[in-house]
């Protein structure tokens, strides 16, 4: 009986010690007014978008607890809005904002440090958008660009292992320094490598170094609208400079694009230059549409979806490629004057 008494009171001890250890998080979001009253609000993970809670909104407050084993970016949101927090132990608030505004968590240390983030993102991103000098491009790559990558890059370095660093690396993916962007990756620790955004991110880049000017092309095969197997190497590796134009319909900066493009085609298609476009990301019959809107009468593979994005580590759209005679890929992200001057060079003219 003694014996049963003292293994009793073991178990009670390594349970209140265990429960010392619980991370628990209460977190409070408030909502704008009672017309979210009655509405769902849920608690997401960032990574993935599963749903770890949800709660119904009342006196325009939806509260949230629990357990959480380690620190990870979430979101609370609804139909109307959301807003993003790090779940970690403490109590947390965040007022919910209407879209255009920023809702982040407080209160708890990750979540003050991911706000001043925030902050400082939201800063440098008006600087560069509100920027009225004559040399535009000249200031975003010698001043902003630099200056983004040193503010952003030392907030990283100080989180390089927490989702700060998570969501300050894709930060720095997007605006950083290409020749900084391989370092930063590899200090990175194994809970932002482990991150589904930043796997996606490694791989695009990959997919970058793979298909970087000079290197070969690298050929895909989809099935266009009509059922017919069409390959990138029907029209790459032909004896032509071939201008391609990855693009969809949808796409507001890819139709100011088009006028570019119509006027490199009217100038140059030939024996030795022509262009084509690849339309990603989007329904064929839209595709179709559009084409016909904007007046498109090179060819274009309709279709593609993500297939050549992936193989090319394409993340935003226009994304406009040179390829040479041969299938080598001689210039990529091309734009504008950029890329008139650039097909003028290739072809001597």
């Amino acid at each position: 009986m003694k014996k049963s008494i003292y293994t009793l009171v073991s178990l009670l001890g390594i349970f209140l010690l265990g429960s010392c250890n619980i991370n628990t998080y209460n977190i409070t979001a408030t909502f704008p007014d009672d017309s979210f009253n009655g509405q769902v609000a849920m608690l997401t993970a960032s990574s993935d978008g599963s749903v770890l809670d949800s709660v119904i909104i009342a006196e325009n407050k939806a509260f949230f607890t629990g357990q959480v084993k380690e620190p990870v970016l979430c979101m609370i949101k609804n139909d109307r809005m959301r807003g993003q927090l790090i779940l970690e132990k403490g109590d947390i608030t965040i007022e919910m904002k209407l879209p255009g505004a920023v809702s982040v968590g407080t209160g708890t240390p990750l979540n003050d440090a991911l706000g001043g983030l925030i902050t400082k993102y939201n800063e440098l991103m008006d600087e560069i958008s509100n920027y009225q000098g004559e040399d535009e491009e000249g200031y975003f790559k010698s001043v902003w660009t630099p200056k983004f990558t040193q503010e952003i890059g030392d907030i990283f370095k100080a989180n390089k292992n927490n989702d700060i660093g998570t969501t300050a690396l894709m930060y720095l993916s997007n605006y950083g320094e290409e020749d900084s962007i391989d370092t930063f990756f590899a200090q990175a620790g194994e809970i932002v490598t482990s991150r589904g955004p930043i796997q996606k991110i490694i791989k695009q880049r990959e997919a970058l170094k793979s298909t970087a000017e000079g290197a070969m092309f690298t050929d895909f095969t989809i099935e266009d609208s009509d059922g017919q197997s069409i390959a990138f190497s029907n029209y790459i590796g032909k004896g032509k400079y071939v201008l391609v134009d990855f693009w969809a319909g949808w796409c507001g900066p890819c139709k100011r694009e088009i006028p570019n493009i119509r006027e490199i085609y009217d100038m140059y298609n030939g024996e030795d230059f022509t262009v084509l476009g690849v339309a990603v990301w989007e329904k064929p019959e839209d595709t179709k549409k559009a084409i016909e809107e904007l007046g498109v009468i090179w060819p274009c593979i309709i279709n593609a979806q993500s297939i050549p994005t992936d193989i090319y580590g394409i993340n935003g759209i226009p994304h406009i490629i040179l390829f040479g005679p041969d299938g080598t890929i001689v210039a990529r992200g091309l734009r504008g004057e950029t890329m008139k001057a650039k097909v003028a060079e290739v072809l001597g003219r």
